[in-house]
């Protein structure tokens, strides 16, 4: 692809790790960052948990720095690229910003609101208030704002990691979980190979669930699975599951119909016409006259 999997600029970096933080001491979510952001414009989503069970409700995020720029009433202001909103737009998803201002240790957070995107040219300037500081109180607001409807977060799945999806492509990734407990277990640090000598990504979960077919299922919904090796327990405390997972047929016809949608319609010529005598038999004739309404050797002709 050409890009890099994870962001490398240190600001948004930093900007995460503080996000991250709040989420896990605060709500007990967890966060996971989005393969290749700069495709779609979003950084990560956090993972909506309930009492630490998963739900496979999520909020995806913009993140960054909070930078000097200000406006009249004193609201942080934070630019959002327009192939970014189109995207955003295009696939119905609710984003949230989340910037993190080092000076006074906080992270400020804001909706992305669905204006008519035409009205902001190349980019649009998002207000932030100086009051929107990311803590507990906000719990409630993100969980009335994200969808609880299945297909709309089956969609937003994979509209989120779209990139993801077309890096693996028609290969197969190797997918490594970490299981703790036996009856209520807990999955975690979960690590993602693509490719022999690229870097893993690794994803620092702490998702309990039924079992882990449940949660790849909520997770990475457009994902096919099998096991690689048998399941391996150390001490009694820990197993792991080391997955084969590849795109599912479905999810893969979705890339192509996508590729489709957003490129031009393509240049082909009209079909050619079979070849006639031009003989229409006339029991052809009366049925083609009689199947418009008109009885035959009539001189009305409908326009």
């Amino acid at each position: 692809m050409g890009l890099n999997a994870a962001h490398t600029d240190p600001d948004i970096c930093a900007a995460i790790d503080a996000v991250e933080k709040v989420f896990v001491r605060d709500f007990n979510w967890r966060l996971r960052r989005v393969s290749y952001p700069h495709e779609s414009g979003l950084d990560a989503r956090v993972e909506m948990l309930e009492d630490g069970w998963s739900t496979g409700r999520f909020l995806p995020m913009r993140l960054g720095l909070a930078s000097s720029a200000r406006d009249d009433s004193g609201n942080y202001l934070h630019q959002v690229e327009r192939h970014c909103l189109d995207y955003w737009a295009s696939h119905s998803l609710s984003v949230c910003v989340f910037l993190f201002d080092p000076e006074r240790g906080d992270v400020l957070w804001q909706w992305v609101q669905r204006e008519p995107y035409d009205k902001f040219g190349q980019e649009q300037l998002l207000a932030i208030p100086a009051s929107n500081i990311l803590d507990a109180s906000a719990r409630l607001g993100f969980e009335e704002t994200v969808s609880s409807d299945p297909q709309k977060l089956l969609r937003s799945a994979f509209a989120v990691d779209r990139a993801l999806m077309e890096r693996i492509g028609d290969q197969t990734a190797i997918f490594i979980w970490d299981e703790w407990g036996d009856t209520s277990p807990i999955f975690g640090n979960l690590r993602i190979i693509l490719d022999e000598g690229e870097p893993e990504m690794r994803i620092d979960y702490r998702i309990r669930a039924h079992n882990l077919h449940e949660l790849m299922i909520q997770l990475f919904p457009w994902a096919c699975y099998s096991y690689a090796e048998p399941i391996k327990e150390y001490s009694n405390e820990i197993a792991v599951h080391v997955l084969e997972v590849e795109v599912r047929p479905e999810a893969l016809a979705y890339l192509e119909a996508e590729e489709f949608l957003e490129a031009d319609y393509p240049e082909e010529p009209d079909p050619p016409s079979p070849e006639t005598d031009d003989h229409i038999p006339p029991e052809e004739e009366a049925a083609f006259w009689r199947s418009r309404g008109v009885p035959r050797g009539s001189n009305r002709r409908e326009n």
